[in-house]
């Protein structure tokens, strides 16, 4: 992002940008076979909250364990014969792949309730400036 940013002189087209690089990397994964481009929405959704994480928390640290902790619970919990994931995981799932509002729930609900949560608890503010502003090329000393 910060590569980007530097190079177009704002911070909003980083962050739509690799977002979007997001999504399209995980367009691999078999899920997206068996669901549809659809998936893409969780998939673009859950970057541009990791992307927004890293922007106002103005670090990867918070955006990294936010990745590992989803991949991580994902790897116990719940497994397809059809997933990325092939664990030995506590539940599998042998039902019709399908989409439903556990794809959208993520991106519509629980993301922006984990941004208000997290903008109160490590007090981020300049949300416009943070997200939309421009970016100064450094100085070469």
């Amino acid at each position: 992002m910060q590569g980007i940013g530097i190079l177009v002189k704002n911070r909003w087209f980083p962050l739509i940008f690799t977002s979007v690089c997001f999504g399209l990397l995980h367009g691999a994964n078999p899920e997206v076979e068996k669901l549809g481009s659809i998936s893409m929405v969780f998939y673009i959704g859950t970057g541009l909250f990791y992307g927004i994480s890293t922007l106002m928390d103005e670090g990867t640290e918070l955006a990294l364990g936010l990745h590992a902790i989803n991949n991580i619970i994902a790897a116990f919990f719940v497994t397809t014969d059809w997933m990325v994931f092939q664990t030995d995981a506590l539940f599998i799932d042998t039902s019709e792949p399908s989409v439903g509002f556990e794809m959208f729930f993520p991106v519509l609900v629980l993301y922006p309730l984990l941004l208000f949560v997290f903008s109160k608890k490590y007090g981020w503010s300049n949300w416009v400036e943070k997200l939309t502003g421009k970016i100064e090329a450094p100085l070469n000393i």
